[in-house]
């Protein structure tokens, strides 16, 4: 069987790899397409050119250590572990001190370029193709992939792991592949990011392993430290980011001026009752502005031998902390099944395993996509009784452990478990058709 997965991201990467350690690399023919020669060659490109720090919680890091062993350690070693979060707001008041999950939950804060690395490195140069993807024709048995070189390929599955701005998601659900407005496209939430690293002794009264979130009536103000002292890195480093309202965004969006967002920064920020908060904005030099999209949910992540993952499926509010997580999850879940329906059938097998994954997978990712709706709101511009509400929620939130059920449901979330009860409900349900049939 020919697999083509589009991008060399997170997504990509770690499907891959899943895909390799269950042995489908050596039985079938598996090729990434990625259009950035930046992602897909080691070349020691700086952070900014995939984005900052990413945050990768309880859930995530257990599939990484079920993956590989040794690559669980690198990405630990590459970033910093993380065990609690601290909830403040501007007024100087301590809201909560959450722990990340329970004995052994640690996540870990990491550069995204880090992150990666880990994963690339790991797979073989030869698999990986720097060509754009301009079209996907979907056919009945086969898929057509077009280059922007002017070649094609052919693919029983094809695997869109292009993110948010996906051209597969594009020509699933639009009308055409150069579709930028149709219904499942990516959708501007009115808030906007920035974020740098700074040096880790800005810091210094920050305990180890501890992540504050800043709450206020104009904004959101996050950091801690995402690289402590290691063998492959001798010096800390902290990182911090910010989330304003912009009720309208520039048509030129992806050329926001740097210097204007750190002027605004330091005036949206000054008057915050948090000394770290106050020495970060006198020091921070602001290298990245990116606008909050998210997707919609869709009513599938397959389509004739097509899936969807990552981004691509499901882009949520980066409130969530769990998108990188759940790109993880969905690689397992996706690779194991088609190990086991791919066994069973050879030919055919992929496409009842991409319908089972997408069956499997989005009733999670809606629930995660609900929660990040809600904390996403928290970032929005506000008046004095809402903000004091806004705390008092936390607060109470923080006290009476109502988000433990949410928080349980989505770090102690076990891939390998969740995909055998989906196989073994399929399994019975196929069974008690053909019992129907032969009654």
């Amino acid at each position: 069987m020919r697999v083509i997965i589009i991008g060399a991201g997170v997504s990509g990467l770690s499907l891959y790899l899943w895909l390799d350690k269950l042995g489908l690399t050596k039985a079938h023919d598996i090729t990434i397409y990625e259009r950035r020669p930046d992602v897909s060659l080691d070349n020691g490109s700086e952070i900014s050119i995939v984005g900052g720090s990413i945050g990768i919680t309880a859930n995530g890091m257990r599939v990484i250590h079920t993956l590989d062993e040794q690559l669980f350690a690198e990405v630990v070693q590459a970033g910093h572990r993380i065990n609690s979060w601290r909830i403040s707001t501007a007024r100087g008041w301590t809201l909560a001190d959450a722990p990340t999950g329970g004995p052994g939950d640690d996540s870990v804060m990491i550069g995204r370029e880090d992150f990666c690395r880990c994963f690339r490195k790991r797979v073989p140069e030869s698999v990986t193709k720097v060509k754009k993807v301009l079209d996907v024709e979907i056919g009945s048995t086969v898929n057509v992939l077009k280059f922007d070189d002017g070649s094609s390929a052919e693919a029983d599955l094809v695997v869109g792991a292009d993110g948010i701005w996906s051209i597969l998601r594009r020509i699933m659900f639009g009308v055409q592949s150069n579709a930028k407005d149709y219904q499942y496209a990516p959708h501007y939430e009115g808030l906007v990011g920035v974020g740098s690293y700074v040096p880790a002794n800005l810091m210094q009264e920050v305990p180890q392993g501890q992540m504050n979130i800043v709450l206020g009536r104009n904004g959101f103000f996050g950091y801690g430290i995402d690289r402590g002292e290691s063998a492959t890195s001798k010096v800390a480093r902290g990182v911090c980011w910010s989330t304003y309202t912009l009720d309208v965004l520039p048509q030129d969006w992806r050329k926001l001026d740097c210097d204007q967002a750190q002027q605004q920064l330091r005036a949206r920020h000054q008057h915050w009752k948090n000394d770290v908060i106050r020495r970060i904005i006198k020091e921070v030099k602001i290298d990245q502005v990116w606008p909050t999209f998210t997707t919609p949910l869709l009513p599938s992540w397959e389509r004739q031998g097509c899936v969807l993952m990552g981004d691509a499926a499901h882009a949520v509010q980066p409130s969530s902390g769990q998108g990188t997580s759940m790109a993880l999850e969905d690689a397992e879940a996706l690779a194991r099944l088609l190990a086991h329906h791919l066994a069973v059938d050879p030919r055919s097998g992929h496409l009842l395993a991409c319908k089972q994954y997408s069956d499997l997978r989005m009733p999670r990712l809606a629930k995660v996509h609900k929660k990040a709706q809600q904390l996403g709101s928290m970032k929005q511009d506000m008046g004095v009784v809402q903000e004091l509400v806004m705390y008092a929620f936390v607060w109470a939130l923080a006290k009476c452990s109502w988000g433990k059920s949410y928080n349980e449901y989505v770090f102690r979330y076990d891939v390998g478990t969740e995909v055998e009860h989906a196989i073994s409900t399929g399994r019975k349900q196929e069974q008690l058709h053909l019992a129907h049939e032969d009654f």
